[in-house]
């Protein structure tokens, strides 16, 4: 597994591009970062990227795979061939992104990332690595077709950088881009929880797709962001896995198997034949939510931790190559623990054995250093 020298500097121009934000935003008196909010959405970035480390090289196998003994064209990698491949990719984002909606299985991953009910740059990073299970059934095509997997993964970057640009509220109306490409205003209305934004705007570069399918809405009015039930809680688990504890808790009410497996398949808005199935109580009115006002002691201690685990993931991206798969594995139980014991400082949920725990592994980590040498 080959080390990302470069994430780094992605976390850096990432976290630039925020400060930038965080400080035009106050000095313009916008409220548009929550501390419970943005720590949340920053935790699920690193989920997000520790995993993308394991997988990616799993993704570009099986993409390689793909390539090798079932392409039915052999593409070449011109600029012009990826410009088109970058086209095609969008148009493969419009489909992948509508069935995370639309698919109560897919939207359980995708839900997370609308979550939030602040928008700013740190809900780009709010993702889990759940959705590219799914992502990859899609873009298998591209393979498939004839496009190498480092096109492939290529396209990926390209979107993925446009679409994290997007989230913003800073950014107004840009005029007659608006008619082509998503917009940040063409963003704001898909992450909205008004009842006229919903399932709207799911392109990821051009809004074209959106226009010629029916589900272009232009922003009006003012966006309430979210989703249209709170969760009443912060809690790194709990918004990693609710939704499908919900489906757990929604299949119990369904008497028949046929409507339990239709669950999982249709859209979070299908209603059985039985009647309309209740919700956990997890779930709460829009806005009801109490925020906690943390002492400064609590704010800087869960700072400390979110900020350390971007080091850490850092330094774990660099140094991959010269680790041991006990190593890495031992990071990434530190980085797990790290997420999940923050997850409960933001709920005021106690975490003393958690905290042993990921304590323990760091003398271990000391002693191999200093007292064993390595």
């Amino acid at each position: 597994m080959n080390e990302d020298k470069n994430l780094w500097i992605a976390a850096a121009i990432v976290f630039f591009v925020l400060g930038l934000e965080y400080l035009f935003a106050r000095s313009k008196g916008k409220k548009i970062f929550r501390f419970e909010n943005t720590i949340s959405n920053l935790l699920m970035g690193v989920f997000d990227r520790i995993a993308g480390i394991f997988m990616v090289p799993l993704i570009f196998m099986y993409y390689q795979f793909l390539y090798d003994y079932v392409r039915i064209f052999s593409i070449p990698n011109t600029i012009a061939w990826f410009l088109f491949a970058v086209l095609l990719s969008d148009f493969i984002w419009y489909f992948y992104h509508k069935s995370g909606h639309r698919i109560n299985l897919f939207w359980g991953a995708h839900i997370i990332h609308h979550q939030s009910e602040d928008y700013n740059y740190t809900v780009a990073l709010n993702l889990t690595p759940f959705q590219v299970f799914v992502r990859v059934v899609f873009w298998s095509l591209m393979p498939i077709i004839g496009f190498t997997p480092e096109i492939v993964l290529g396209t990926h970057l390209v979107i993925g950088l446009y679409q994290f640009l997007l989230h913003t509220t800073l950014i107004p109306k840009l005029g007659i881009v608006e008619y082509l490409f998503v917009t940040p205003s063409h963003h704001r209305v898909h992450h909205g929880s008004n009842e006229e934004y919903l399932d709207k705007n799911y392109g990821g570069v051009l809004i074209i797709w959106d226009r010629i399918f029916g589900t272009f809405a232009e922003e009006k009015d003012e966006v309430v962001y979210g989703i249209t039930k709170d969760i009443n809680s912060r809690d790194f688990l709990t918004s990693v896995f609710h939704y499908y504890k919900n489906l757990g808790f929604q299949m119990k009410q369904l008497p028949a198997i046929k409507d339990k497996m239709l669950l999982l398949v249709s859209g979070p808005d299908w209603v059985p034949s039985t009647g309309e199935l209740e919700l956990m109580p997890l779930y709460i009115d829009k806005g009801s939510y109490e925020y906690t006002d943390f002492s400064a002691l609590k704010k800087t201690y869960i700072l400390f931790n979110t900020i350390g685990l971007f080091a850490v993931l850092i330094l774990f991206a660099y140094f991959l190559s010269h680790l041991s798969v006990v190593d890495m594995f031992g990071v990434a139980t530190f980085i797990m623990l790290t997420l999940i014991i923050t997850g409960r400082l933001l709920e005021n949920n106690k975490s003393a054995v958690l905290e042993l725990v990921r304590f323990g592994l760091v003398l271990f980590w000391i002693y191999n250093f200093m007292v064993l040498g390595y």
